[in-house]
């Protein structure tokens, strides 16, 4: 899952979409809204199709998460291809995937025995450094004197950083997950 590919693949359709007669349309509250309901509306036929493929219950409610976060992105990106539209876009992706990992890392932190859930807390405090660092690089990086500028820079920042959230997001509930089901046998 490379939200930098996306966002790129996006940027290029938004550019074929400029040549049209569609406008990018403002996310405003209410047109929020719309896409969440018309997301909510595609939960029951996923979590079907996840069902059928004798998932645990926790494998089920973090794919419908992820799938939903998903979709809201989507959707937001076809109605503002905007470069500030998709950054925006992407930065509230990635704030509901930072959810996510919380959620998880506090579920796996209550599995951990005390004397191990240093272990945990010492790692997740040296990824959010290493989280820092590596955007403050790729900052770096994207300016026009190493990129050769452009407005996708910035699309390209955001979605750099969204990747790291949403790998350690999915490695978070894979601890998670594994763990749980060990202790369950």
């Amino acid at each position: 899952m490379r939200i930098t590919l996306i966002i790129s693949l996006l940027t290029l359709i938004s550019i074929h979409s400029l040549g049209q007669s569609d406008r990018p349309k403002e996310i405003t509250p209410p047109v929020l809204q719309q896409i969440k309901t018309a997301v909510d509306k595609l939960i029951p036929a996923y979590k079907k199709t996840l069902e059928l493929k004798e998932l645990s219950s926790d494998e089920i409610a973090f794919s419908i998460d992820t799938f939903y976060i998903q979709q809201v992105l989507s959707k937001r990106i076809d109605l503002d291809y905007t470069t500030a539209g998709m950054n925006k876009a992407v930065q509230e992706m990635s704030s509901a995937y930072d959810q996510l990992l919380n959620k998880y890392y506090n579920r796996l932190l209550k599995l951990l025995k005390p004397q191990d859930k240093t272990t945990l807390v010492t790692t997740q405090k040296a990824w959010l450094q290493f989280r820092d660092t590596e955007s403050k690089l790729i900052r770096t990086l994207s300016k026009d004197e190493y990129s050769g500028g452009g407005t996708i820079q910035s699309n390209i920042v955001t979605s750099s950083y969204a990747d790291l959230v949403v790998k350690r997001c999915i490695d978070i509930f894979n601890y998670y997950d594994r763990l749980e089901k060990s202790e369950k046998y």
